[in-house]
């Protein structure tokens, strides 16, 4: 049997043929890479953003709890975690996802007057924190003059120490306001958003407050009223 040798010629075309066909598929890899890649971090990106939310509007949450409970504010994020009595506001403390660096967040406290420090988007909110609920109905009112000084009958006097106004611009806050009134959280990164938030494409611009105000469930609720979570019951799960 006479065997048939390819020519080297037939061969070199051959391989290059198959190098051709490598080179060609691999360039249609990297096209498909280029299109899924930048779909895939953005979904990426749209995911953590819905964490942001549903993280933020868990401190919300946890703050108007907490107000029905006792009637204030609390001082620290703590206050929402630690169980009291058997009962607390938030299964753990969540940290921000587009936080890299630490995932803290930034407070915004409220004064008694209704200011608002350490928000970047709003001055006040229309509550006065020192009014007791019999005083805010409308009564007559008699000043009495003291030196210079002037206060009205029947107004509470708060026990909150006055606040230090917030700068312009809304100067975050890292540390913990001497007397300070926690209202709600925002996040401290300042990037731009995929989706808006109450109309604000910016991270920073983010913010989750209770405002009493608008708390039509907790209007005439009695403080101390059963609120909150048993200690030891499940929430939704979330990633860290």
């Amino acid at each position: 049997m006479k065997l048939i040798h390819a020519s080297p010629q037939t061969t070199r075309s051959q391989a290059g043929y198959a190098l051709l066909m490598v080179i060609f598929l691999a360039s249609i890899l990297l096209i498909a890479l280029s299109v899924a890649a930048p779909n895939l971090l953005t979904q990426g990106k749209r995911d953590k953003e819905e964490e942001l939310i549903w993280r933020g509007e868990q401190y919300a949450r946890a703050v108007r709890l907490y107000y029905r409970k006792f009637g204030r504010f609390p001082q620290a994020l703590e206050d929402l975690t630690q169980a009291k009595n058997q009962i607390r506001f938030m299964r753990k403390a969540y940290k921000d996802p587009m936080n890299a660096e630490d995932g803290s967040w930034r407070l915004i406290y409220v004064s008694p007057s209704g200011q608002l420090i350490g928000s970047v988007r709003q001055r006040s909110l229309l509550i006065g924190l020192g009014d007791k609920p019999a005083t805010k109905r409308r009564r007559a009112r008699r000043e009495v003059a003291i030196g210079d000084d002037t206060q009205e009958e029947d107004q509470p006097i708060s026990a909150t120490p006055p606040q230090t106004p917030a700068k312009a611009g809304g100067d975050d806050l890292t540390g913990k306001v001497l007397g300070g009134n926690i209202i709600g959280v925002g996040s401290k990164v300042d990037k731009t958003s995929i989706r808006a938030y109450e109309g604000s494409t910016t991270y920073r611009e983010w913010e989750f407050l209770f405002d009493p105000a608008k708390d039509v469930a907790g209007v005439g609720a009695r403080p101390g009223a059963p609120v909150g979570t048993p200690a030891g019951t499940p929430q939704k799960m979330s990633q860290v």
